[in-house]
């Protein structure tokens, strides 16, 4: 018994001096301390490890798509690596590992799954003519507006009519686009600035009159209009002067009243909305294993609201149009969910409504833009890899106004028409339907029913209450 502890005695002491040295001073005495490879060590793999959970939060759209999408993929490279992890002696070695498993992954996010972008030879507007494609762009001057507004012009000649909230942050993304359009070779886009608030009905009203009033046909045919403003509503924000929703009437009621005033001149229009990944989370906390268990232990309060459930199963329910609608915003972020969720019933009902018009929704994940302070610097989140660059991220975007029909139905069923319904882009630029995931089912925790075919019907009740809405306070 003590030759056995003395042997476990042994094996510490050895592991022990594995990660220490010993220095005698000059009265004999010795003093032991930790190697500095491993003080270096542990705060390195604490930055990883914190890297990696910033990595996972800002990029769980793009994982998760690719996982869905190439699931035999994941699993060969999960399992490739888990044996290369085990393979490799020290700890330094695996986290190089690590870190060249994320930075391949940042490679086949943002360069290898994406659609490749048509070239400019390629894309033929307006069936095959050569006249010059004419684009309505909301929230134009800064973001994913602006980026679009300036690659279009600049790049594919287009006309984009920039509409802004501000006159002056308007001209000068303006004017920013036509100086870059003067520098460019072969360049023959051009750009109109534009007011609109999108808070206010007049306006919104004020800028369709101005696109369809145009005398001098300055403006044309219009093709696409990219519904694209949008903003995080605060909670507990009171009802605007028509007795409405803040987020509602701002994020969907006014760009589904701006999409009517031009299918009314222009029926063939394509209208593409910003949606988002968060309208998800209508649905994952009530139908997945075991959230929905934990959505029913855990109390009403901040934690609840926070970690889960700041809305009702579904987000979007005959609740929420009856009263939902005609209340103050309720706790964040659950009226941003709300909007973009009515953002996507809005594409997907759309075309049922107007023959010969096309719809798309688009999912853009997390971009790096101007528009927040936070994602602009050296420590960026785009220079970290955590977010894909503009350049990137409007790629969906481009493909949603560019492609043609045909394109828009390539990846869906046989037989699949667009007069069927709006398509969703995903973030790799690849067209999907509305409410395909496994998530969108039956409610596991107070059973109502949120599969496709209901969320489908849900669109049609939307439309319908919005055109009544619109109706009621004149317009």
């Amino acid at each position: 018994h003590r030759r056995a502890g003395s042997g476990k005695r042994q094996r510490r002491t050895t592991r022990m001096c594995k990660s220490s040295q010993s220095t005698r001073s000059a009265d004999g005495t010795t003093t032991t301390t930790l190697s500095t490879a491993k003080w270096i060590d542990r705060p390195l793999a604490l930055v990883l490890i914190l890297y990696t959970v910033g990595f996972v939060a800002f990029r769980i759209v793009e994982i998760t798509v690719s996982a869905i999408g190439h699931p035999r993929q994941w699993i060969s490279a999960l399992l490739g690596t888990l044996v290369l992890h085990r393979a490799v002696g020290s700890r330094r070695e695996r986290m190089l590992l690590h870190v060249a498993s994320l930075a391949i992954l940042v490679h086949v996010f943002d360069r290898h799954l994406p659609r490749a972008l048509p070239s400019v030879d390629d894309v033929r507007f307006a069936a095959g003519d050569n006249r010059q494609m004419t684009v309505v762009i909301t929230g134009a001057n800064a973001g994913v507006g602006y980026e679009t507004s300036r690659r279009l012009a600049v790049e594919y000649g287009a006309r984009v009519v920039m509409g802004c909230r501000s006159a002056s942050r308007c001209d000068a993304a303006a004017r920013a686009i036509e100086e870059e359009i003067s520098a460019t070779s072969g360049s023959h886009g051009s750009v109109v600035p534009s007011v609109i608030d999108l808070s206010d009905l007049e306006s919104v009203e004020s800028f369709a009159s101005n696109l369809l009033d145009d005398d001098d046909d300055d403006i044309g045919r219009i093709d696409v209009l990219f519904n694209n403003a949008g903003y995080t509503p605060d909670s507990g924000v009171p009802v605007d002067e028509h007795g409405l929703n803040p987020a509602f009437a701002s994020m969907h009621l006014a760009h589904f009243y701006l999409a009517e005033r031009l299918l009314h001149k222009h029926p063939a229009l394509r209208v593409v909305n910003t949606s988002s990944a968060t309208i998800h989370l209508c649905a994952i906390p009530f139908t997945i294993a075991p959230l929905s268990s934990l959505a029913t232990i855990l109390p009403d309060g901040i934690l609840k609201n926070t970690m889960l459930l700041p809305h009702r199963s579904g987000c979007i329910d005959e609740e929420y149009l009856h009263t939902g609608i005609r209340s103050m915003t309720d706790v964040a972020p659950a009226p941003y969910y709300q909007a973009k969720l009515a953002n996507m019933m809005h594409a997907v009902a759309l075309p049922g409504h107007h023959v010969g018009a096309t719809a798309v929704a688009i999912d853009l994940g997390w971009v790096g833009t101007n528009i927040q302070s936070w994602m602009e610097g050296i420590l960026s989140p785009t220079n970290l890899g955590w977010m894909r660059d503009a350049t990137v991220g409007v790629a969906p975007v481009l493909h949603a106004i560019l492609s043609t029909d045909d394109e828009l139905l390539d990846g869906l069923e046989d037989g699949r028409r667009l007069e069927a319904g709006g398509v969703v882009m995903n973030v790799f630029g690849r067209t999907e339907e509305a409410f395909p995931e496994v998530w969108w089912k039956k409610d596991a925790v107070n059973g109502s029913d949120l599969g496709r075919e209901r969320m489908i019907e849900m669109s049609g009740r939307l439309w319908e209450v919005s055109v009544d809405l619109l109706r009621t306070i004149g317009y």
